[in-house]
């Protein structure tokens, strides 16, 4: 495993527990004030774990790649949201 995939994964991982985490515990009514919350915080933990590496070569492309997989799983759960959203206004 790359060091770019080895720093992106665990942030990407710890969005998608978040990410299941709203969704059970948060009514959907909420999902949609949570969702810059939890990309806010998934950027804050890039910096952290980035910053944490003893090495800076290829940092700006680390960050890349961690952003945008962030950027790209907030983006499935945008739609996911709609979708459940649109599927429950219908049934009501």
């Amino acid at each position: 495993m790359t060091r770019t995939v080895a720093t992106a994964l665990p942030v990407w991982l710890a969005v998608v527990a978040a990410l299941v985490v709203v969704a059970v515990v948060v009514p959907t009514d909420g999902w949609w004030a949570l969702l810059p919350a939890l990309a806010a915080g998934a950027v804050l933990l890039t910096f952290v774990i980035q910053v944490s590496l003893q090495s800076k070569d290829g940092l700006v492309m680390r960050m890349l790649v961690t952003v945008a997989g962030i950027v790209l799983i907030l983006l499935t759960a945008s739609v996911a949201t709609l979708i459940v959203q649109a599927a429950l206004g219908s049934a009501s």
